[in-house]
């Protein structure tokens, strides 16, 4: 493989991963919807000028049986008349009124399976947008729980490279730490303090000579030697 193939390759890859980084499902799901909005709109409004050609040549085949059934009937009036001529100008115009109706005929009969079929079709479009938009909105829910599990599984386990427990742990530790010099501190302390103190005491309670305690003795027996 060249070399120009391998950087296309890698920038090719680089860019589909970012394109994949930046997705948004729900987004997406929105979008499609939206977009079949914008389909089923188009398919409505063919169908809307279809029902408007149709609805105009059904009223254009109505006027041309009447005119059928007028010539018709002017046909038979006029050989009743004895006016050959006219009978025959009649059918003549029955004639090519009948030729206009069946041609009008034709076209309906090449228009309505059109517009059945379109209805159809959009009722099928308008039932597709329907399931989607529930599904889009089932997504976008499911994608707020997915993202709110990552966020508490972020919080709980650490952030990137870093865990937040065993953070929380040193700091822990480290108060501890203080906690224990800040009493090693006091017990020396106190240790200093009490030597002194006990050698203060030990002074006082040097005891006196013999004849001081035997002074003492005598007063709490109440008797004079």
């Amino acid at each position: 493989m060249s070399v120009l193939n391998i950087i296309f390759r890698t920038i090719k890859g680089l860019l589909n991963d970012a394109a994949e980084s930046v997705r948004d499902p729900s987004s997406e799901a929105r979008q499609i919807v939206r977009e079949l909005d914008e389909s089923i709109a188009k398919a409505e409004d063919s169908l809307i000028e279809i029902e408007a050609q149709v609805s105009m040549q059904r009223s254009k085949h109505d006027i041309a049986d009447n005119k059928v059934e007028k010539y018709e009937d002017g046909a038979k009036r006029a050989l009743q008349a004895g006016d050959e001529a006219l009978t025959r100008e009649a059918l003549n115009a029955q004639i090519n009124a009948r030729a206009e109706r069946d041609a009008i005929a034709k076209e309906l009969a090449a228009l309505e399976p059109s517009l059945e079929q379109l209805k159809k079709q959009i009722n099928e479009m308008h039932e597709r947008r329907n399931n989607l938009n529930t599904r889009s909105k089932i997504l976008q829910a499911e994608q707020h729980i997915a993202q709110a599990k990552n966020t508490a599984a972020t919080a709980l386990g650490g952030i990137g490279s870093q865990n937040l427990a065993k953070d929380f742990r040193e700091l822990e530790e480290k108060v501890a730490l203080q906690n224990a010099r800040s009493d090693s501190r006091l017990n020396s302390v106190n240790e200093r303090i009490g030597k002194s103190l006990d050698a203060k005491l030990a002074v006082l309670s040097k005891g006196g000579s013999v004849d001081d305690c035997l002074e003492v003795l005598k007063k709490k027996i109440g008797k004079t030697i």
